[in-house]
């Protein structure tokens, strides 16, 4: 990994992902207008200046809270791990999951970029691993449980969307269980995925989907020996694993907060709180699993669809922009810019690390501790080492400066 790319991959991939929402906004904008929705840019702008400033400040806090909480769900796995993460830290931690996976399909750059803030500030990769592994857990089982409350909650509403919606809620919710039962496999049964992948491995090389078995097959080991330590920290805290599942939970109320400041600052207010936050979730569940970065597109034609019947006609497409701009634009560029500076303090600091962690009695070093273990060595040992050569050079220098004295040459 190179120093200027930060090991987050080339910034031409991330202007490409940049790029690629921009196109996908502007094909969003003649869909929309091919449905036969007026897009009056001049008329939005009026709508947002005549709401109500209270409920989009508290929007807007809504969407700082939702992007704070992901950090504190964090450093609730973190800290029986033996790290105590500070808040600052964790908020970068989650700006930068919320930017990379806005620019990547399917949210697939978001923890590793995670990974390497918190590897860089002194996480050992493996702790870094769990943690996040973790996380993506709780965040699955909060989305399924929230995701079945607003299909009980707002039944009849879900029937009476199209056929479309209704297909990509049945089809998200099944695969976040899918993802959900997936992980507590690799868990508590690792022969079974093992199985399952040598099976899946063999038919797909018949099919030549693939051209190796052997690469499938340890892509398949890594994957599942990621969840060993994972195992264990969910069999010896599972208070813990209840308390992150509770901030995932709300950090989903954050989020839908958004949408109902926004229904509130329009003057409606003939829906609560709830009635909002099962439709957001509605569509939440809708779009999560498309390989679309930010789901740009598919979410704000879906907004309009599943919202229709909430938003008059006039404030229907005034409402999609300004649900869209905090709870992903606004929010996107926030993370960004959060993700950018700190990395610029990365580099200033030298990328020394702040969090250190000893290995416990009865914990084995795995290969990722040990490389952790050895590079933090180095680094501790780099300022000595760089008083010593000064040293050096100085005493080398004494000669030169007597002959510049007139001494004896």
């Amino acid at each position: 990994m190179s120093e200027e790319t930060g090991g987050l991959g080339s910034k031409r991939r991330q202007v490409i992902g940049i790029i690629t929402i921009v196109v996908l906004l502007v094909i969003t904008i003649f869909v929309i207008k091919s449905r036969g929705e007026e897009i009056d840019f001049r008329m939005i702008m009026r709508t947002m200046r005549h709401a109500d400033p209270l409920f989009l400040v508290l929007a807007v806090v809504c969407m700082l809270l939702y992007v704070h909480i992901e950090g504190r769900a964090i450093a609730v796995i973190a800290r029986p791990l033996g790290y105590r993460l500070k808040r600052r830290h964790t908020f970068v931690y989650a700006s930068a999951d919320i930017y990379f996976s806005a620019i990547t399909p399917s949210a697939t750059g978001g923890q590793p970029a995670s990974a390497y803030y918190m590897v860089r500030d002194g996480m050992k990769g493996s702790d870094a691993t769990t943690t996040l592994v973790l996380n993506i857990l709780m965040y699955t089982a909060s989305l399924i449980i929230l995701g079945l409350w607003a299909l009980a909650w707002k039944f009849e509403f879900l029937l009476q969307c199209t056929r479309m919606v209704k297909l990509l809620f049945v089809v998200g919710l099944a695969i976040q269980i899918l993802l959900l039962l997936l992980c507590f496999l690799c868990m508590f049964s690792k022969d079974t995925i093992r199985n399952l992948g040598g099976l899946l491995a063999k038919l797909l090389y018949k099919l030549r989907l693939i051209k190796s078995k052997t690469k499938m097959m340890r892509g398949i080991r890594d994957f599942v020996n990621r969840y060993d330590k994972s195992m264990k920290l969910v069999k010896s805290n599972p208070v813990v694993m209840i308390k992150a599942l509770l901030v995932n939970i709300f950090q989903r109320f954050a989020y839908c907060g958004i949408g109902y400041c926004v229904y509130r600052s329009l003057g409606f207010n003939s829906m609560n709180f709830f009635d909002i936050m099962a439709i957001m979730l509605i569509l939440m569940m809708s779009v999560n699993s498309l390989p679309i970065p930010g789901a740009v597109g598919v979410s704000e034609g879906s907004f309009i669809s599943i919202f229709r019947s909430v938003y008059t006609r006039v404030l229907l497409v005034p409402a999609m922009v300004m649900t869209r701009l905090i709870n992903y634009y606004i929010c996107f560029i926030l993370c960004g810019a959060v993700t950018l500076t700190y990395h610029a303090s990365l580099i200033k600091r030298n990328y020394k690390p702040i969090y250190v962690k000893e290995l416990a009695e009865d914990e084995e070093e795995t290969p990722d501790d040990e490389a952790y273990r050895l590079v933090h060595k180095e680094q501790m040992r780099l300022p000595d080492s760089v008083d010593i050569l000064r040293a050096q050079g100085e005493k080398e220098k004494e000669p030169e400066k007597i002959k510049e004295d007139g001494g004896v040459s």
